[in-house]
């Protein structure tokens, strides 16, 4: 039987930010002489939010304050009455660049300066894309980058680092199944892998939880092109690589999913992956082309290949801009 680990049984994230401000607690200078170890490697994450943001730590803390829940911000730390981190701390879910915004503001009219108000978006689950967050100001923390610290205390003797410690590698481990599971063993952390892998390769695209009329999936999109009749992309939607179109204008719809598939199509001749009509959807972001087949490429064990599946995706993008370019 595996030790029962409490982060298992509270999933929510209210027990990841009670981790998260007992963590940040032990920063304080007075916690050194309780544990010296849990103290330092508070200071580590500390030191690592505020690297995000271009800053050192201060070489000399005289006072932290931690709180939670005040005016809806998960945690709030302050460094010397003067350096603010605020910290939205989520797993899966979401919050707005609005209601992140307002984040910021609150703490200027509690009267921080801006250049020392630090915002750090902290995410353990998953989330397709954080550019808008960046463009607000939000440094981004990730399950990987929380590991990275955590990992260098593993060695402290303590129950509730070593049970959160091990649901995060539990998690990460789910997520990395992509490379070492068989395709049709694949599961949605394993999709989140891959797609979080593709973004890293691709420096490229968006993912997020997608339905049509006759099902719902994991979606990964990328490199658009825009014009004035409609809005043209590529997707992924599981084992399908799709060239879709947007059309907002109903009456042209039928007209632009007949064009647009045969350029896409004639522009597949030449190419060492081919390119078919897809069934038709009657929505207004059209499957106009498929590759056919998966453009997922496996070794002889069954697991996938990165390099030669990269490669079908990038002469997917090489068809699409020849149509595009006619």
């Amino acid at each position: 039987m595996n030790k029962p680990n409490i982060f298992n049984c509270a999933t929510q994230e209210m027990s990841q930010e009670a981790f998260m401000y007992w963590l940040l607690a032990w920063s304080d200078a007075e916690a050194f002489t309780i544990n010296a170890e849990l103290h330092n490697l508070s200071l580590k994450l500390l030191e690592a939010f505020l690297n995000k943001h271009g800053r050192k730590l201060p070489s000399r803390i005289e006072k932290i304050e931690i709180s939670g829940g005040y005016r809806n911000i998960d945690i709030i730390l302050v460094i010397n009455g003067a350096i603010v981190i605020p910290i939205p701390d989520k797993i899966y879910n979401r919050e707005s660049p609005d209601q992140l915004l307002h984040y910021i503001q609150v703490l200027k009219d509690e009267g921080y300066s801006e250049q020392n108000i630090l915002p750090i978006y902290l995410q353990t689950g998953a989330r397709g894309n954080y550019e808008k967050l960046k463009r607000i100001g939000y440094s981004t923390f990730s399950r990987k980058e929380l590991l990275d610290i955590l990992n260098t205390g593993k060695d402290i003797k303590n129950d509730i680092l070593h049970d959160y410690l091990g649901h995060l590698e539990a998690l990460e481990s789910a997520t990395q199944s992509f490379m070492h599971l068989n395709l049709n063993q694949w599961h949605l952390y394993s999709w989140e892998g891959f797609y979080n892998c593709l973004q890293t390769e691709l420096g490229d695209g968006e993912w997020d939880a997608l339905s049509s009329l006759s099902k719902a999936f994991l979606g990964f999109w990328w490199h658009w092109d825009c014009d004035n009749d409609c809005e043209k992309y590529l997707q992924l939607e599981k084992s399908e690589l799709c060239f879709k179109i947007k059309v907002n204008d109903k009456k042209k719809r039928k007209e632009l999913k007949l064009k647009w598939g045969d350029r896409f199509i004639q522009a597949s001749v030449a190419s060492p992956i081919k390119v078919v009509r897809p069934t038709y959807q009657n929505d207004n972001a059209i499957t106009v082309a498929v590759v056919d087949s998966d453009y997922r490429k496996t070794n002889k064990k069954g697991k996938i290949d990165l390099a030669k599946t990269l490669d079908v995706i990038m002469q997917a993008q090489k068809i699409f801009d020849k149509a595009i370019n006619v």
